[in-house]
């Protein structure tokens, strides 16, 4: 029987991040302050370590793409930043909220697959 290893470093988050569009980015008010979304899951998403303090919970609203709606709530920001990045976990989203971010996630990697699927068949051509 063969084994696979899996090694991964840790972000302190437990599920897939995406790349917002550069061309139709998240906009995020954290606290009043506006910045944008560097990543985002269903869990979290990083924001630029001048958006928030490390170590405090933050009032939050972003926009969508791919909602009708804006979401709202809490997040944690995680205490540890890394390459000038805050790590911000939600805190007790709805589920309507929880299903808006997993379509949104599922719609950004379709979209990434199409783009990696479009330049091996340019580049076999």
């Amino acid at each position: 029987m063969n084994e696979i290893t899996v090694q991964a470093p840790s972000s302190g988050r437990t599920a897939y991040a995406v790349v917002p569009d550069a061309d139709d980015p998240i906009i995020l008010q954290l606290d009043g302050n506006l910045s944008r979304v560097l990543e985002i899951s269903a869990v979290g998403f990083s924001a630029p370590q001048a958006a928030a303090k490390p170590g405090r919970r933050y009032p939050f609203s972003m926009d969508l793409p791919t909602y009708r709606r804006p979401l709202s709530g809490y997040v944690d920001v995680l205490p540890d930043v890394r390459d000038g990045e805050l790590t911000c976990r939600f805190v007790d989203l709805s589920e309507e909220h929880t299903d808006a971010l997993h379509k949104y996630v599922l719609a950004r990697q379709k979209s990434a697959l199409r783009a990696i699927r479009g330049d091996s068949v340019a580049s076999t051509s």
